[in-house]
């Protein structure tokens, strides 16, 4: 029984391994694809796996508009709570991807994309 045991684990970590290749081949092409429910999905994906970015992203947000001492504490306090928000919007995409809810498939939350709250284009929008 034992030797069946060992046989199966190295099938499951192979198939592990195969589902983490593909999403991470597939979450770009999502990513760029149109509002459509692949772009939903991966959406959801990346927020359920990368929402923890939200933390460092209100900290960073909130101490360019208010300073650094109100970035690092209610900055902090406004990370955990969108990286909770973001969490959740992500679970109810990935269920929902298949509908068309919100209508046209658009984000539900701002920004679209957890790593958004580093790129160029929302450090610029923040500015202005």
């Amino acid at each position: 029984m034992s030797h069946l045991v060992r046989s199966v684990r190295p099938n499951r970590m192979l198939a592990i391994f195969m589902l983490a290749a593909a999403l991470v081949v597939a979450l770009p092409m999502a990513a760029a694809a149109g509002d459509s429910a692949a772009r939903k999905l991966g959406r959801g994906v990346s927020n359920v796996s990368l929402g923890v970015l939200a933390i460092p992203g209100q900290i960073m947000e909130t101490s360019e508009k208010s300073g650094p001492f109100v970035g690092a504490t209610w900055g902090l306090v406004r990370g955990v709570a969108f990286m909770t928000a973001t969490e959740v919007v992500g679970i109810f995409e990935m269920v929902t991807c298949p509908f068309e809810t919100p209508p046209g498939f658009k984000p539900i939350m701002n920004p679209e994309f957890p790593w958004q709250y580093f790129t160029e284009n929302r450090a610029k929008s923040r500015r202005n």
